[in-house]
């Protein structure tokens, strides 16, 4: 095929466009603004012999058919599991392993009534449906919503859809959930993504169902050297497909001629031209940042300023000398370390820290989820050290009064001070720590207000609204322009998804 393409940003996404690109014959140059490729999906060794996955920790959602069209696991892919979550609760009780007995476990296996236990597979069934009915439409541009209805038309799968799209989560859970304990179990769901994220939310699980023309699961855990190791077999395998990669190649902006993306202009001043330009970069930076001012239109400006980016998370780094005891759990020992530990997810807790997200304060008691990387990874330490990779949600992509850099070490001093709370020899373990905010997710890996999504997976802005109807099918409005980054269908995770259809979709125009 005697045509070429750019593509912005050596994200997983930006990667897997350009394998399948070149592979169909394309000329195909990614462009990428770091000294390394990856995005959000990197290793770093943040002090020497102690490795972190410094953005996105771990893997799930990856499907087959990438790894086996790219070759990833011939070429030293290996998941590691992550297994099970506890959920700590400050009165000494937890939410864990359903076949651990213990009288604080409130999930053991007995302690529901029948009622309980009817009222849980309601809820379940009807999250299910929700996954069910989207599942078909992941490796393809999102069918609208007139489309969805018609293809469910007459199923109980209709009262369910409509049921997704108005309802929210703590009305569903009013709805289905009866008393005070079950609520509590589910308090945080969709807590990462907003206060009360509509129902729809639960249908972006089909992105982990399996391949749909094989029946494989999709990995699900650590990547052995961190996620960096994702991206680096993917370099490689669009590289033997005949990818270019430029690294240290910033790029400042789109040249459009005559209404049509032509090519573009780097930080440098160089210019580079292509038949197609990719972007994996988020639908804000795309055309509120590389796209010349003039081709954007207000009322489309206004409308991809209002795209849900704003609710981001902290990310704490550290070496500590020793596991951390959680001071309340009566389990197996290496339990708390194979998975991860939940904190402070209750409800009261989660409207709490939405609150001062919704002022423009720093979210200072968030929800905190704890995970032990190697410890199904020892290469990633140094003998006698671990690392703990703590992902907590949310906070505020921008502050209304200070900046990041000002209430940075209060606020990472205190989330400390509250993990100790529960595991008491946590702090004293620790040798060395990063405390990352929006602000450095969005300077570093180059996510608006630190969005680690691109654009939330709230109901609003998934499937036929991802992130706008007319950018759901990969497509920008100008000529000779695509989208192939996580704001778009099915959304972020590690998928490579919206890059193999972004793909897909170019040679199909093509």
């Amino acid at each position: 095929m005697d045509k070429n393409a750019i593509i912005v940003g050596a994200g997983h996404n930006g990667l897997v466009t350009a394998y399948y690109l070149a592979r169909a014959g394309l000329d195909v140059q990614v462009f990428e603004r770091r000294a390394f490729v990856g995005g959000a999906c990197v290793t770093e060794e943040l002090w020497p012999g102690f490795k972190f996955s410094t953005c996105a920790h771990m893997i799930h959602g990856l499907p087959p058919r990438i790894i086996e069209d790219m070759a990833l696991y011939d070429r030293g892919l290996v998941v590691l599991p992550r297994e099970g979550y506890i959920r700590m609760r400050p009165d000494g009780s937890y939410y864990g392993p359903v076949d651990h007995p213990s009288s604080r476990n409130r999930a053991a296996r007995g302690r529901l009534s029948e009622q309980e236990l009817t009222e849980m597979r309601a809820y379940g069934d009807f999250k299910s449906t929700l996954a069910n009915i989207m599942e078909p439409y992941r490796f393809q541009p999102p069918p609208s919503l007139d489309q969805v209805r018609e293809n469910i038309a007459g199923t109980p799968a209709q009262a369910v859809l409509e049921k997704g799209l108005k309802t929210r989560i703590s009305q569903l859970q009013n709805e289905f959930l009866s008393t005070d304990a079950l609520k509590d179990w589910h308090a945080g769901e969709g807590a990462a993504v907003g206060r009360d994220p509509l129902g729809l939310h639960f249908a972006y699980s089909s992105i982990n169902r399996p391949d749909p023309e094989t029946g494989e699961a999709h990995p699900y855990g650590y990547v052995k050297d961190g996620m960096g190791a994702v991206s680096k077999y993917m370099a490689e395998a669009a590289a033997e497909a005949g990818v270019k990669v430029h690294v240290n190649s910033d790029v400042k902006e789109f040249i459009v001629e005559d209404g049509s993306v032509v090519g573009i202009r780097l930080e440098d001043g160089s210019e580079a031209r292509a038949d197609i330009v990719v972007s994996n970069l988020d639908p804000k930076n795309t055309f509120l940042n590389l796209m010349p001012p003039n081709h954007v239109d207000d009322t489309f400006r206004k409308r991809l300023s209002d795209l849900i980016t704003g609710v981001s998370c902290y990310k704490l780094l550290a070496v500590i000398s020793e596991l951390p005891e959680w001071k309340h759990w009566d389990g197996a020992s290496d339990q708390p370390h194979i998975g991860a530990v939940t904190l402070q997810s209750s409800r009261p807790e989660i409207d709490a820290a939405y609150d001062e997200l919704e002022a423009g304060l720093p979210v200072r008691k968030p929800v905190i989820s704890f995970s032990m990387p190697s410890f199904a990874d020892p290469g990633l330490t140094q003998d006698g050290y671990h690392t703990a990779s703590v992902w907590i949600y949310p906070a505020p992509g921008r502050l209304k009064n200070n900046s990041w850099d000002e209430v940075r070490t209060e606020i990472a001093e205190g989330i400390i001070d509250q993990i100790t709370e529960y595991a008491p020899n946590f702090k004293a373990s620790i040798r060395n720590y990063i405390f990352r905010t929006p602000q450095d997710l969005q300077q570093e890996n180059r996510l608006t207000d630190g969005c680690i999504w691109h654009v939330q997976h709230a109901g609003e802005h998934l499937f036929w609204n991802r992130p706008l109807p007319e950018l759901s099918a990969y497509r920008a409005p100008q000529k000779g322009l695509y989208l192939c980054g996580a704001g778009q269908h099915p959304g972020g995770e590690v998928s490579g998804i919206p890059g193999y259809n972004a793909a897909h979709t170019i040679l199909k125009d093509l």
